[in-house]
Formats: C-alpha cells, sequence, structure tokens
C-alpha cells in the first residue's frame, strides 16, 4: 500500500510541475527534489512510468524525471552520498529492460538515456544479465517486442561510437560479441526474409524496416571501434544484404510525408554510414569498396529533392568524400571528366538553399541561425557538398578549383544579369566560393588555411562588400546579406587587419537590419572579431571599437526592446552575447554609457525573470552585468551606488519570488558589488541586513546555491572579517561550514569558506574557533575519508601553519589545537593520513603553501622537541621534496598560475578574471552548466598565506635553513637525490 500512496503522490506532483501556476510548479519542484534522496524513491517513480492507467502527460513527466534521475544520481563516486539503495538499484535493472521493450516510443527515448547512463556504469560488471535477458527475449513473430529489444540493445552500444580506446571497453564488447552475435545475425537474416515475404504488406514493412534500421545501427555500434572477427567471417553476406536495401525500391515501403525521413530512408543513411566507418577503418578487408562506390555515385544523381532524403546525401556524399581522400583510391575520381560530372550532378545541386529553408528564413529566424551555426545542420545537404568539395581539393586542389571556379563565375553572371530574379545564383556562388576557399576551419577561428588558387581579398572587394555597404540593399533577398556577413566571419583570420576595421561600421550598421537573421549575424560577426588575436594581442583594439560601441548597444537593445514576451526576449542569446563582448572589449572606456546601458540590463533583467527560459541568454545578460560593473566601477569608485540603487530592488524581488535559475547569479553579482567597498573598513548597512537572510538553512538547499553563498560569504569576510567577529555573527558563518563539510559533495566549499574564515577574522578570534572546527574535520575524516577531503583537509593545515610566518605562530596555534583535542593527536594523523595526502594537493598557489606550511612545521622547535613528531622528520622532507622534484606535476585548476588583479589584497589570488582572460573569453569554457555557472569575470576568490614567497622551492629553503642543524640527522636518511636538492635549497 505505501508504493501505491507513493505513486500516488509522486503523480499528482509531477502533474502539478505542469501547471501554468508559478507558485504550485515551484512547491511540486520542491517536493520532488526533497523526496528524490530517500531511500525507496526510484522504483515506485519507475513503475508509474509503467502504469498504463496513469495519463500519459504525467508518465512523460515520470519517465522525464526518471531519466535526469538517473543522470544526477546513479553514478557511484567516494565524493557523493550514494541515496540509492543496492535492492533499488537491481529492482530498477530487473524492470527498467522489460519497460523498454513495451513502453511507447516517446516514452522510451526517455528511457533509453537511462538506460545508457546505467548500462555505462554498471555494465557488464554489475549488470551481466543484461545482454542474455535481452536476447532471451527476442521473438521469432512479434517484431514489435524485438523492436523494442534492439532499441535497448542499441541504447547500450552506441556510446562506443565516440568513447575512448581502453582495455575496459574492449573488454565489455567482447563480452557482447560472445553473447550476442549468433542470435543478432539470426534476426538479421529472418528480418531480410520477411521484407520480402511481405513486399506488397505496408504495415508489416513498416515494422520490420524499422527493424532493419535498428539492425544496422546495431552493426555499426559493434563495429566502431574495431572489426570483429565475427563480422570478418560474414562481410560477405552482410554486405550483399546492405547492397540490396542501398537500391530497394517498393512503393510500399516509401512513406508518405517528404519532410520526415521514413525507415527504407534511415536504412539506406546508416548503410551509408557503415560503409564509410569501412571505408575508413577497413579498406584492406572491404573488397566490395567499389562496387558500393559506384553505386552511391549514381543513388546521389537519381535521389528526389525531398526533405526527406537530406540524411541519405549528406551520408552518401560522406560516404564519396572518404574515399576520394584516401590515397589509394583516388584513381577512381582522377580522370577530369569524373571531376565534372561530381561537382555539377552531385556537389551543384546540393548547394542550393532547400526551400524549406528560405521558409525557415522567415518564419522562424532564430531556428535558421540555430540551425546554421551549432551543428544541427551539419546533416544538411549543403554542409555534405561543401565537405565533399574539400575532399576533392585534398587530392586534386588545382583540377577541383578550376571545375568550380567554371560554376561559380557562371552563377555570378547569371545573378549579374537578373539581381533580383537570380538571387538563388548569387547565394550558391557566395556557398561554392567559401567552400572551394576553405581548406581547414576551426569554430574559434574561422578559416586557418586557404586555398591558394583563390584570392579571398579580392573576391571579397568584387563580390561581398556590396551587400554590406548600403543597410537598405538587398531588400528583396536579405539572405544575401547573411552571405556576405558569413563571409567576413569565415575568412577573419585570413583577412587583412585594415579590411576588417573598415568592415566594423558596415557590420555595426547591420545590427539596425529589420531581418532578424541579417541582425543576428551581424551581432555574432562582431562578437567574433572582437575576440580576435594576431601574435597574442587584440586584432581590434578598445580604441577601433570605440567609435562604434554606441551605436552598437543602441541598435542591440532596441531589437531586443521590440520583443513582446519574457521568452521572446531571452530567445536571441547571441545578441546578449555581443553586448557582453563589448563591454569586455571597451574596458574602462565604457563608463560614459554605463548609465544607459545599465538601464537596458536592468530592464531586460526584471523582465526575463519573469519566466526564465533560455539559460545561455541569462548568462550572457549576467556576464554582462558583472563586466559592466567591473569596468565602470574600476574607472569610477563612485558608480558603485547606482549599481546598487538600480539593481538591488531587482535582486530583492528575485529572490522573493525563488527565482532558482537566476539565485547563484544574483549571489555572484552581489560578491563582486561588495568587493568594490573593500576600503571602506566595514560593511556597508545594507549588506549587513541581507547576511540574516543568507545564511538560512533553505537557501543552501539547491546545490546551484552553494558555490556562489560561498563566493558571496568570501567577500564578506574580506570586507569585514573583523566586523562580523566582533559582531557576534561568525558562528551561524561557521554552522555554514559545518554543513557543507558533512558532506562528500560539497566538502571543498566548506574548506573554500573556512579558508576565508581562517585569514579574514583576528587571530584571537580564531584560537577561539580553531579546536570544534578540527573536532569537525577529525570527525569526518574518521567516518567519511576521500581522497578529496583530505587533500583539502592538508591543504588547510598548511595554510593555518604558514599564519605567522617564520615567528611560528601557526604552527603553535595548530598543534596547540590539536593537544588540546588529545595530546599528539597530530603524530598520529601526521603518520596515517597527511604524509600521504600531501603530495595530491593541486594547484601552483595551494602547492607552494603546502610546502612552505609542512616546512614551517618541521622546522619549528615543537615539532623537533617532541619525538613523536621528530620521528617523522625525514618522511616528511621526503613528500616535501618529491613536491618540488616531480616536474611531471601537471597543475589542475584552471587559475592556479593567475596573478593578484588590482593589488588590493596581497594575499589574494585571482579575486577577478585578468584582464588578459577575458580578452578571447568563451563562456563554453568557464564551466557553464544549468544548475550553477561561475562568472567568468568576477573569478574565483584564492588566499595565499604567503604571498612574500614566490618560489616554492626557495620558500622551502628559507624556511628550513634556520633549523639545519635539528634536521640534519634526519636528512643523511633520505635517498641521495633528495638529500642533494634539500642541501641546494638551504644554501
Amino acid at each position: 500500500m505505501a508504493a501505491e500512496v507513493s505513486q500516488q503522490s509522486l503523480a499528482q506532483s509531477l502533474q502539478q510541475t505542469l501547471s501554468p501556476n508559478a507558485q504550485e510548479r515551484k512547491q511540486a519542484e520542491k517536493f520532488l527534489e526533497t523526496v528524490e534522496q530517500a531511500e525507496h524513491f526510484v522504483v515506485p517513480l519507475l513503475q508509474l512510468v509503467n502504469s498504463s492507467s496513469t495519463d500519459d502527460h504525467i508518465r512523460f513527466a515520470a519517465a522525464l524525471y526518471f531519466k535526469n534521475f538517473v543522470r544526477r544520481r546513479w553514478a557511484q563516486s567516494e565524493e557523493a552520498e550514494d541515496t540509492i539503495s543496492q535492492a533499488d538499484r537491481q529492482a530498477v535493472k530487473s524492470e527498467l529492460v522489460g519497460l523498454m521493450i513495451s513502453a511507447p516510443k516517446k516514452l522510451q527515448l526517455q528511457l533509453g538515456e537511462a538506460v545508457s547512463i546505467i548500462a555505462d556504469n554498471d555494465f557488464p560488471e554489475k549488470w551481466p544479465e543484461l545482454i542474455s535477458t535481452l536476447v532471451g527475449k527476442l521473438s521469432a513473430t512479434d517484431y514489435h517486442i524485438n523492436n523494442g529489444i534492439l532499441q535497448t540493445a542499441h541504447t547500450v552500444f552506441k556510446g562506443w561510437r565516440s568513447d575512448f580506446r581502453s582495455d575496459r571497453l574492449y573488454a565489455k564488447i567482447n563480452y557482447v560479441l560472445s553473447e550476442f552475435t549468433e542470435a543478432y545475425m539470426q534476426v538479421f537474416v529472418t528480418t531480410d526474409k520477411l521484407i520480402d515475404e511481405h513486399a506488397n504488406n505496408r504495415a508489416a514493412l513498416q515494422v520490420l524496416l524499422h527493424s532493419l534500421m535498428l539492425l544496422c545501427q546495431i552493426y555499426y555500434d559493434l563495429n566502431c571501434q574495431d572489426l570483429p572477427p565475427f563480422f570478418e567471417d560474414h562481410m560477405a553476406e552482410f554486405m550483399q544484404t546492405f547492397h540490396k536495401y542501398l537500391v530497394y525500391a517498393n512503393p510500399q515501403a516509401e512513406g508518405d510525408d517528404d519532410d520526415v525521413a521514413g525507415d527504407l530512408e534511415e536504412v539506406k543513411a546508416s548503410i551509408c554510414e557503415i560503409i564509410e566507418l569501412y571505408a575508413q577503418r577497413y579498406e584492406e578487408d572491404f573488397a566490395q569498396l567499389p562496387q558500393f562506390v559506384e553505386t552511391v555515385w549514381n543513388m546521389l544523381t537519381t535521389v528526389g529533392a525531398a526533405h526527406k532524403y537530406d540524411a541519405l546525401v549528406g551520408r552518401g556524399m560522406a560516404f564519396l568524400r572518404t574515399v576520394v581522400r584516401n590515397p589509394r583510391q583516388k584513381h577512381l575520381f582522377a580522370a577530369s571528366e569524373s571531376l565534372r560530372l561530381i561537382c555539377e550532378r552531385i556537389i551543384i545541386p546540393n548547394t542550393v538553399l532547400p526551400t524549406a529553408d528560405e521558409e525557415l528564413f522567415e518564419d522562424d529566424p532564430m531556428q535558421f541561425v540555430r540551425r546554421d551555426l551549432e551543428g544541427s545542420d551539419a546533416g544538411s545537404r549543403r554542409a555534405a557538398a561543401a565537405d565533399l568539395v574539400r575532399g576533392l581539393l585534398d587530392q586534386f586542389s588545382a583540377e577541383t578549383t578550376q571545375v568550380m571556379s567554371t560554376y561559380i563565375q557562371k552563377s555570378l553572371e547569371q545573378y549579374a544579369a537578373d539581381p533580383a530574379g537570380n538571387w538563388r545564383q548569387k547565394d550558391v556562388a557566395m556557398f561554392m566560393a567559401t567552400s572551394v576557399a576553405v581548406m581547414a576551419s576551426v569554430g574559434s577561428l574561422g578559416a586557418t588555411r586557404v586555398n591558394e588558387l583563390v584570392n579571398i581579398v579580392d573576391f571579397f572587394g568584387s563580390h561581398v562588400v556590396q551587400h554590406l555597404s548600403a543597410l537598405n540593399s538587398d531588400r528583396d533577398a536579405p539572405i544575401l546579406k547573411v552571405d556576405a556577413i558569413k563571409y567576413v566571419t569565415t575568412f577573419r583570420s585570413q583577412l587583412p587587419r585594415e579590411l576588417l576595421v573598415q568592415a566594423l561600421p558596415l557590420l555595426t550598421s547591420h545590427l539596425a537590419h529589420p531581418n532578424a537573421v541579417v541582425a543576428t549575424y551581424a551581432a555574432i560577426a562582431i562578437e567574433r572579431l572582437l575576440v580576435l588575436k594576431q601574435q597574442g594581442a587584440l586584432l581590434i583594439g578598445p580604441a577601433d571599437i570605440q567609435p562604434h560601441v554606441e551605436p552598437m548597444l543602441t541598435h542591440i537593445f532596441a531589437t531586443l526592446g521590440r520583443a513582446d514576451s519574457p521568452q521572446k526576449l531571452a530567445e536571441n542569446d547571441y545578441l546578449m552575447k555581443t553586448v557582453m563582448r563589448v563591454f569586455l572589449a571597451s574596458r574602462t572606456n565604457i563608463l560614459p554609457l554605463a548609465p544607459a546601458a545599465l538601464a537596458q540590463l536592468a530592464r531586460i533583467l526584471g523582465e526575463v525573470s519573469k519566466n526564465p527560459s533560455n539559460p545561455r541568454f541569462s548568462h550572457f545578460m549576467f556576464e554582462a552585468l558583472a563586466a559592466l560593473a567591473r569596468f565602470s566601477c574600476a574607472a569610477d569608485a563612485g558608480a558603485i551606488g547606482q549599481f546598487e540603487a538600480t539593481l538591488f530592488p531587482i535582486f530583492q524581488e528575485i529572490l522573493q519570488q525563488d527565482v532558482a535559475e537566476f539565485m547563484p547569479y544574483v549571489f555572484q553579482i552581489l560578491a563582486q558589488l561588495l568587493s568594490v567597498h573593500q576600503h571602506a573598513g566595514r560593511l556597508p548597512d545594507a549588506y549587513v541586513a541581507l547576511l540574516p537572510p543568507l545564511l538560512q538553512p533553505t537557501l543552501w538547499t539547491a546545490q546551484g546555491n552553494i558555490p556562489a553563498l560561498v563566493r558571496l560569504l568570501q567577500s564578506y569576510l574580506q570586507i569585514g572579517g573583523a566586523q562580523l567577529a566582533s559582531e557576534g555573527q561568525l558562528q551561524p558563518v561557521l554552522g555554514v561550514f559545518q554543513r557543507l563539510v558533512a558532506s562528500r559533495a560539497n566538502d571543498h566549499h566548506g574548506f573554500n569558506l573556512l579558508l576565508a574564515i581562517t585569514h579574514y577574522v583576528p587571530l584571537a578570534t580564531l584560537k577561539e574557533y580553531l579546536r570544534p572546527v578540527l573536532v569537525l574535520c577529525l570527525n569526518r575524516l574518521q567516518s567519511s575519508r576521500t581522497a578529496k577531503f583530505a587533500r583539502n583537509f592538508v591543504h588547510y593545515i598548511a595554510s593555518v601553519l604558514c599564519i605567522g610566518g617564520a615567528t611560528g605562530a601557526g604552527v603553535d596555534l595548530f598543534v596547540d589545537a590539536m593537544d588540546g583535542i588529545q595530546p599528539d593527536l597530530f603524530a598520529n594523523m601526521l603518520h596515517n593520513v597527511l604524509l600521504e595526502a600531501l603530495p595530491t594537493v593541486a594547484g601552483r598557489v595551494e602547492r607552494k603553501t603546502a610546502v612552505v606550511g609542512f616546512g614551517l612545521l618541521v622546522a619549528s622547535p615543537r615539532f623537533q622537541g617532541n619525538p613523536a613528531y621528530a620521528t617523522q622528520t625525514a618522511a616528511l622532507l621526503q613528500q616535501l621534496a618529491a613536491m618540488l622534484m616531480d616536474t611531471a606535476v601537471k597543475e589542475t585548476k584552471s587559475q592556479a598560475d593567475r596573478q593578484t588583479v588590482d593589488g588590493s589584497a596581497a594575499a589574494v589570488v585571482a579575486a577577478v578574471a585578468t584582464d588578459e582572460d577575458l580578452d578571447s573569453l568563451e563562456i563554453e569554457d568557464t564551466g557553464y552548466q544549468a544548475s550553477f555557472a561561475r562568472l567568468a569575470t568576477l573569478g574565483e576568490v584564492k588566499i595565499d598565506p604567503c604571498p612574500q614567497i614566490t618560489d616554492a622551492a626557495a620558500g622551502l629553503g628559507q624556511v628550513l635553513k634556520p633549523a639545519q642543524a635539528a634536521i640534519a640527522s634526519a636528512a643523511q636518511q633520505l635517498p641521495d637525490e633528495v638529500k642533494q636538492f634539500i642541501s641546494t635549497i638551504v644554501r
């Protein structure tokens, strides 16, 4: 009965998550977040997915929640608590395969992702029965069941396509091959036979062709890493069947929708993918390759223009590209007539912009842009044609350039004769010209190598700039403006600097274009130009951009201002990214425009906070706010008042309305604004009033809030550590530390907070709290020790030991606290835990702190005067020397080597990211994710307790030198190379 009640409450809560009432949705989401941490949560959830009597919307919501739950919690790690019992794990695996087989396709897609995650973690070691279960459920007659089994198998296997080779991966594949291949081939042969038998049965063909499509995908999965002996032995049989279906034609198998690929089209596309793999990886064994080249060539010259064939055409051209790039197969294309035919009959027809894309350009501008830029267009005919051109250029550069140039010139002449009627020919010419000119490219730089036979500068002057010179040109064909802008973006690393600087005002004017696609591409081009570097320096500097900043911002904010809803406003994250980049590129020159820009950003923030819908837009918006505040306040510290007056009411509303998506950003911006007050000596009253709500436990239950709240508390301590101590507000902050350090997932955040407490509160206060803090750490060490916890604990101990430097104040403070807990406790901990964990400390500042701190310890009279400690001198020296001598150690924290930026607290490193960091900042590289994204313009606080020491080895020598006599005997026990190293640094 408990399970039924649980299912009912889950169903009710999931129903409420679909409610249009925001408050009802949030309450339901909070309830689910709470109950998912309880034991025996996941089984009733999965049973709800399987409940045919439940509303389909609730079942889908349950499947979606199950998938996300598995993604969050299934993987077991010492760094996170495991909230799923072994019994529940086994129950899920027992039910999941049957559910995948019987569930509707809509649910199958969600469950399939969960299966993939579970299999990646558990199979085969903890799920050895998976393959035998799948094989055992295969049916000789029911292909609906078979399709569910094949879909499950493909879900488990497809991850191998992108996996790196490893012994574990190969062991997994070999295990599957031994259990699965015989049954697989039997189903493959039977499916082929049944398709022949049901050639006139449309309904049966639909099911059987779907089976064949899954069988083809599984074939690729099983062959993607290496050619298994089983498939090598049966290659002739499989390839004969693949060839049969590559040329298969049956009106009964054709789909009714020209816009959606049917199973037959997907089968043929999958076969092309398989033969491309074989041509690329197993060419010597692939005797059927010439036959498939001829077949695919003929297919591509006859296939229809309907959208449903796009993936097939794309995969077919990808196969030809792979073959032509192989020097051993180039003879198949070497004849000049062959090159002409492949260009004329395959490449050129597939470079024409599809009618569907023209409609998308007008009806859904943002979808058009995303398909073009973010990879969803990678399977398009155009993209495949461009790749095939590059393949031909690799082997036949001059010949291909000559043939393609003829068609380009012909298209340009057609456009010149009738620009209004033949604009599509110009679009094709621009696309082909780019395809022929680009020999190599990367997303961050555009074209990195160009065809020496193509003059890209001359083409720009003759055929591109005309579309940018006037905003109102090309009214009937705005897509030509997009082509021109994309040309600049593509060749930005190859075009002369003066040409790019001249293009900047032209691009700026197009930010005001009424067509959203044109304006968006103009914004993208500007953003890409502003991060372009040459010989380590920005190609377009603040002086180049300054005359255009105001119109850039005016046009972009005007476009955003025309949105009629929060969702529509947040739709175009490209525009907001350009706003961010303009602020970063302008630096302190932005100050005169800051008030107007702040007002616009505040208006946008207030609007989108009503219903956050686009995480990327939100992130760029807050990065823009952070950049504007950073550079404005750097130019005029008095600007902080305007920022606080403008933003605080909006922030208050966000916090009161519990806008979970924005709260981590708000805390980070507050940390940044508070840091501006560092010279005031006291916390401003507004921040003092805000502190108690920030310490409420409810805020700390959301994982995304934790890093941001810790960052904010670090700023509180940096500005007003002594004030918090004197006013009795340190105790609740330590309560936060106690909560964090008890969690495997958050203990590192706890130590970040503890380091700030230790560094910024008065020494007398620290003495009062250090012992209970250490007790908490020791309890956690005993009950739930992890490598991460030990590493952070060692670093913290070293930070305390560094207090007072050579005076020994930190050593006395720490040893007194440890002895106060239990005499000689530290000696046992040093021997059993710390010596082993010491070398794992990562990061330049952290490793220096560890070396210097423990160097001060080993050199101190307290250490050498106590036999329990002194006997460990040699072992400790050995570890410290090893940390410095190990040149292979890799720094693991991105900010480890950053230096202080504004000189405001010499002991704080990387309080904000350096200007150099921001020159070419890419948000995707800064740890962006949905739950928490660190603002790159804010950076992280990294405390350096010994800033006067810049070199760790020299620092160790400096602290050991006064104790040479005391450590001499222990040093003699060290290996010769270590002894020599110690001797060298102490001199």
